[in-house]
């Protein structure tokens, strides 16, 4: 078993049953989603929606070889009109959502409303192919959501579990933030997965649970009890952004030339905004003009 470190930073434990082909993995992101809701400036459900949107994603990718990615892009009708989120196998994440402002709550639904679920897993290996998964939220709860995705889509029955919690007084601080899933794989029998139900289901409030103890290897331990399992990846999460000056230009010269002139006359106001991590990449006209200059020796 992989030697654990203390549970007070954001990570990941992904486990597997020793006999009755169980996986599941449980996430504690408490930091990690006050650092993103910081970073845009959320607070209230705004942030509760930022971070369920991270926490789901993270756990796609958990599964995920080396070298793929997760792009998970959720738009609803209710509070939020998009999620969008990059996570990768490695525990590094990125993502924004943009609140609706004008929300006509259906109370069929859940907070993220009636909508689409999508799921792009991409490759970095040359030549391969995007795999992407589409189904509907049919309960605008986005656990109920995902497992629903992990039905439809990749035929495997799968127990999603997720929680972000503000602190009553203070919108802008999460007290607590994360979650699990489990899946039954090939040979699993009817009475094992019974009673690993059974146990989620006992977990009544997993934001208390969350809140009081934000250990991953104690929440699975809660949800395998009896069914012995051995811990088989820890990972710490971490947000990261790969927009860089040189993305910026290497995108401004796609637009070309008659763009840039256009952004010379708005200087020095002109700014190429980056949704995923908040940051403005301001263009003074000595930049905009070298881009210039580039474009008429190509």
């Amino acid at each position: 078993m992989p030697k654990l470190s203390e549970p007070s930073s954001s990570q990941w434990l992904k486990c597997i049953s020793l006999q009755d082909n169980i996986r599941g993995v449980a996430i504690q992101s408490t930091q990690l989603i006050q650092e993103m809701a910081t970073r845009h400036q959320l607070r209230g459900d705004g942030a509760r929606g930022l971070g369920e949107a991270v926490v789901g994603a993270l756990m796609l990718s958990s599964f995920c070889k080396k070298g793929q990615k997760i792009n998970l892009n959720i738009q609803g009708q209710g509070l939020y009109q998009q999620g969008l989120v990059d996570a990768h196998p490695d525990g590094t994440v990125r993502g924004y959502v943009i609140e609706r402002e004008i929300v006509f709550q259906d109370t069929n639904f859940g907070p993220w409303g009636s909508g689409l679920l999508s799921v792009l897993r991409t490759q970095e290996e040359e030549g391969s192919k995007p795999y992407i998964g589409t189904t509907p939220l049919v309960t605008g709860h986005l656990a109920k959501d995902l497992s629903f995705y992990w039905l439809q889509s990749e035929q495997i029955p799968t127990a999603i579990g997720i929680s972000v919690t503000l602190d009553p007084q203070d919108s802008e601080r999460v007290l607590s933030a994360g979650g699990f899933l489990v899946q039954a794989l090939p040979g699993a029998t009817e009475k094992v997965v019974q009673t690993i139900e059974q146990h989620i289901f006992e977990i009544a409030a997993l934001d208390k649970v969350l809140a009081q103890d934000g250990d991953p290897l104690h929440l699975l331990a809660q949800i395998f009890q009896n069914n012995s399992f051995s811990v088989i990846e820890e990972m710490p999460l971490s947000f990261q952004c790969n927009c860089s000056w040189e993305r910026v230009e290497r995108a401004l010269r796609l637009v070309g030339e008659a763009e840039i002139k256009a952004m010379q006359v708005q200087v020095p106001l002109a700014v190429v905004h980056c949704d995923f991590c908040a940051k403005d990449y301001h263009l003074d006209g000595e930049i905009l003009a070298k881009l210039l200059r580039q474009l008429a020796v190509r």
